[in-house]
């Protein structure tokens, strides 16, 4: 598959894809959507290509926020306290994640269960969020660690 400039689709969530779809919320061309009746999503929430995001355990995005190509959203893990038993079969340890408003991930971000992210945090590209990050933060890394603040 090419996409260009000319053929990639940006594609509309309709108001029954989550929970809550504010005005203007989209996607380009692809994306994996997983548990959308725990996802709440303000106004102007867009996805780039490729994006795979599950609500199972609850998350809610703000106005603005944009998500580069590639970036993924957990909100669950294995449980894997049980060792006479499989991963698979000792089900699911939900986390929910809130991301602020106006906030921007770079691409193959990887946010993980339970993170907070404030208003108008910015991700660079390839970072694994472990942990809150605050708002106005720039943060970059495996973990990601913060650099800067956009306000200071």
């Amino acid at each position: 598959m090419m996409i260009t400039d000319l053929s990639k689709r940006v594609i509309p969530f309709r108001k029954h894809d989550a929970k809550h779809v504010g005005d203007g919320c989209f996607y380009i061309d692809q994306i994996v959507w997983l548990n959308s009746s725990t996802i709440e999503m303000g106004d102007e929430v867009k996805f780039n290509y490729g994006c795979w995001v599950n609500g199972f355990g609850g998350l809610t995005i703000g106005d603005g926020t944009i998500f580069g190509p590639r970036v993924m959203l957990h909100t669950a893990n294995h449980i894997t306290d049980d060792l006479d038993h499989s991963m698979a079969d000792q089900g699911w340890k939900t986390q929910p994640v809130h991301i602020g408003k106006n906030c921007w991930f770079g691409m193959g971000v990887l946010i993980l269960p339970g993170v907070t992210i404030g208003d108008g945090a910015i991700v660079g590209a390839g970072s694994v969020i472990t942990k809150d990050l605050e708002p106005m933060s720039v943060s970059v890394g495996n973990p990601a660690k913060t650099i800067k603040y956009r306000d200071r």
